[in-house]
């Protein structure tokens, strides 16, 4: 049971980006007969232009195969290295990513190295593709046209995932025509994403929600963005849309709410911090979408929020920063600063007590300047600090970085935000 729990907490955003840093040197070309393996209802899509992300980076290794998969020479493993590798997240949660295959033998040889070296299982053939196993929890499944690795899973659900594997790899359509495809094409950037916002991490998907129309499935919210990396921060820029019209009518309408933040606050926001909100509202506009919102008021509750939120909603005019900072436990204790209406009156006392208690202070550690610039004059983003993390997730997130790390250099944060 605690091995599936730690493998459910693997599927996170944490997670996508680890099997996109993992693959962004395997990648596409103008043949695109091997996207056939992505499943159409996929939840999220991820493209990576590998030339131009590698081309803009300095200071970084060019190839993630020869850092991640330890192959000497790019051109002996099989895998086209001119073009795009898409990343998707499966109908039943699995993630997966997608690179084209030059040559089949090719990357037979180079598995088989890779075996003999004890970095993947033996290849193993199975009906007319070949499978073998990489990190211990990674599936990998290959054909003479494309390049497949999904999971993560643990040894006994291996053959089962094997079979799934199996059913896209002779798949003769797949994602190319869905509308979620369609708009990933519409992002002209290295790195794309398109996903439901149901695909990403509880803390993520709140703010997204808020907006929406009462009872609205999560599957109906949306985000397009495009990511890239500077100085230590992956900054995750984008949007909120939804391919219902009615729905995505009340998102659009939803976006004039936010404003652009100041840097009033940020100077208290700790460098270790786990998980930071900023937005800049008028809280009596807010507070109707929040009421709307199941899972924004879910997650206010989850973080031990112990005040009259509506109250204090209604007070607040200008900039709203919510923290949660780092602990050695697994508590959410959030912390607030925001600026208050010159004529609010006070809340109850107990709710006045909690408010002084929780009131951020300015922080002895700052962020760096750079995520400080990133956060001010965004109408709304959320920041994670991958320093904000111990035990179990601390080891899961030091795995992150490290594979970050060939291409973007140390990675600390993962910021989103709307502009």
């Amino acid at each position: 049971m605690k091995k599936m729990k730690q493998i459910k907490t693997i599927k996170t955003f944490l997670s996508t980006v680890v099997v996109l840093v993992a693959a962004f040197s395997l990648a596409s070309c103008s043949n695109d007969d091997y996207l056939n393996v992505i499943p159409k209802n996929s939840t999220a899509l991820v493209s990576v232009d590998v030339p131009k992300v590698t081309s803009a980076k300095k200071g970084v290794t060019e190839s993630m195969m020869r850092a991640w998969f330890h192959v000497a020479d790019d051109a002996d493993c099989g895998i086209d290295m001119n073009a795009n590798v898409y990343l998707f997240e499966a109908p039943d949660g699995n993630l997966g990513m997608v690179a084209r295959v030059s040559d089949e033998d090719d990357v037979k040889e180079w598995l088989g190295k890779m075996a003999a070296q004890g970095r993947c299982q033996k290849v193993q053939k199975r009906r007319d593709s070949y499978f073998t196993v990489l990190n211990k929890s990674w599936l990998a499944g290959f054909n003479d046209k494309a390049f497949l690795v999904m999971g993560p899973v643990v040894p006994v659900e291996q053959a089962g995932l094997m079979r799934i594997m199996m059913k896209y790899l002779k798949a003769e359509e797949g994602t190319t025509d869905s509308p979620l495809f369609a708009k990933l094409q519409e992002i002209d950037a290295p790195i794309a994403m398109v996903s439901q916002a149901q695909a990403l991490p509880d803390q993520f998907v709140a703010p997204f929600t808020v907006g929406a129309p009462p009872n609205t499935s999560p599957d109906k919210v949306l985000i397009a963005a495009s990511m890239d990396a500077t100085n230590g921060c992956l900054v995750v820029g984008g949007e909120t849309f939804s391919f219902d019209e009615k729905v995505n009518a009340s998102l659009q309408q939803t976006a004039g709410v936010w404003r652009k933040a100041t840097a009033q606050f940020l100077h208290q926001i700790p460098s270790d911090v786990r998980y930071a909100l900023l937005m800049n509202v008028d809280g009596t506009r807010m507070l109707p979408l929040m009421k709307q919102s199941e899972t924004f008021r879910a997650m206010l509750t989850g973080m031990s929020v112990k005040i009259d939120i509506d109250g204090f909603m209604q007070r607040v005019d200008g900039d709203l920063l919510m923290v949660v900072p780092s602990s050695k436990n697994n508590q959410m204790q959030m912390q607030w600063a925001a600026q208050i209406r010159a004529d609010a009156q006070p809340l109850d006392a107990e709710s006045e007590a909690e408010l002084a208690r929780t009131r951020l202070m300015p922080a002895e550690k700052q962020l760096p300047a750079m995520v400080l610039s990133e956060l001010e004059g965004s109408r709304m983003c959320m920041l994670m600090s991958l320093n904000g993390f111990d035990g179990e997730k601390k080891i899961v997130v030091d795995t992150f970085t490290s594979l970050l790390k060939p291409l973007f250099g140390q990675v600390e944060y993962i910021l989103y935000k709307t502009e």
